[in-house]
């Protein structure tokens, strides 16, 4: 691997920018996590004034303390990014994070110091308190890369292009009993720190809407399913539902919804054109993730406000379904009495205005 090298080689011919995905990481799967403009997708806890976006970087002014952490939850991935920091600089990156206010403590930390290189369990490029980078080639007041790969038990970093940490989670204890899932962020040390080019691949799922077309879908008599520029699928309110054309077993789909006042929708599981394995999108007391046709109803009302983007999990095992809704799980485990086996899933036409993006599927055995 010697993407940095392509990197750097791209850098020098392109405009300084915040925010850039190559189309040799497009191609692999890779999706930018900060669009350069706002915290779309991302929640500050801690001191809200902390946090910026200037000239297409993420920047920490180093008010208070805290931490930006992402709407998702993830478990295996490969997450890539630069970082500045001034001298003498402390700040973090934590993957697997629960959403607390010490996540270095139950997740991970992967450090960001300004040290002058020198090795330990709290230096630069080491698994905060845990491990001990092999080398430390921090380039102090400069660019820095760092590259995080968490796939099951095994997690690597490469730091500048150099691998740093190659572990086995389960051959240490503390580690062990971390999780295997949970937030991404940025640590908030009080200090400045400026970070620019996060891209992120969800190791096993595959696009069911790449942003740009619907060559995953069947288009027959769905013509009120609109890609706009920016990548979100939009629905009139008119026309039919929206199907897949491949069928589906076991999986984990993930997806992001936004609805108006009044809006209803859902996603129909297994093929089920009836509408009973739905998960209900809608503007109700209730909360979405119900299951339409089993009048199951969600553990608790965990939808966005009214116009906002909700982050939304469905896993489907067998006969049972649990529904994720913006970092609750509403639904665990409900049994589909009689649900079909396999079949495609549809987005649910149902007379009102819809966006979609960043749908994707994880195929389970």
């Amino acid at each position: 691997m010697r993407w940095l090298v392509l990197l750097s080689l791209m850098l020098l011919s392109l405009p300084l920018a915040g925010q850039t995905l190559y189309p040799e990481e497009e191609k692999e799967g890779f999706i930018s996590l900060f669009n350069g403009k706002n915290f779309d997708g991302w929640d500050i806890i801690g001191d809200k004034d902390a946090w910026q976006v200037k000239d297409g970087l993420i920047v920490c002014n180093g008010k208070g303390s805290g931490w930006l952490k992402t709407k998702w939850e993830f478990d295996d991935f490969i997450f890539r990014f630069e970082w500045r920091i001034k001298k003498g600089g402390n700040s973090g990156f934590f993957f697997r994070a629960l959403p607390v206010a010490d996540p270095w403590v139950n997740g991970f930390e992967v450090q960001i110091l300004d040290d002058g290189g020198q090795i330990g369990l709290t230096n630069c490029g080491a698994i905060y308190g845990l491990a001990a980078p092999k080398t430390n080639p921090v380039k102090s007041g400069e660019w820095n890369s760092y590259e995080i790969r968490a796939i099951g038990e095994r997690v690597q970093v490469y730091f500048n292009d150099s691998l740093v940490h190659d572990l086995d989670l389960s051959a240490n204890p503390e580690m062990a009993k971390r999780p295997k899932r949970g937030y991404i962020g940025l640590q908030n040390h009080g200090d400045y720190v400026e970070f620019r080019n996060l891209r992120i691949k969800e190791v096993g799922f595959q696009w069911l809407f790449n942003g740009k077309d619907l060559s995953s879908w069947k288009t027959e008599g769905a013509g009120e399913w609109l890609v706009q520029p920016d990548g979100v699928l939009h629905y009139t309110g008119k026309g039919t539902h929206l199907w897949t054309k491949e069928s589906f077993r076991n999986f984990v789909l993930r997806l992001e919804w936004r609805i108006e006042k009044g809006g209803d929708s859902g996603i129909y599981l297994r093929g089920d054109a009836a509408g009973r394995a739905q998960v209900n999108i809608w503007e109700n007391p209730m909360g979405s993730g119900q299951i339409w046709g089993y009048n199951i109803a969600p553990k608790k009302r965990m939808d966005a406000p009214t116009g906002e983007w909700n982050y939304m999990e469905i896993l489907m095992v067998g006969n049972k379904v649990s529904v994720w809704l913006n970092g609750e799980w509403v639904i665990e485990g409900a049994e589909l009495k009689g649900v079909a086996p396999e079949g495609p899933i549809a987005l649910q036409h149902h007379g009102t205005p819809l966006w979609f993006r960043n749908i994707r599927v994880k195929v389970l055995p």
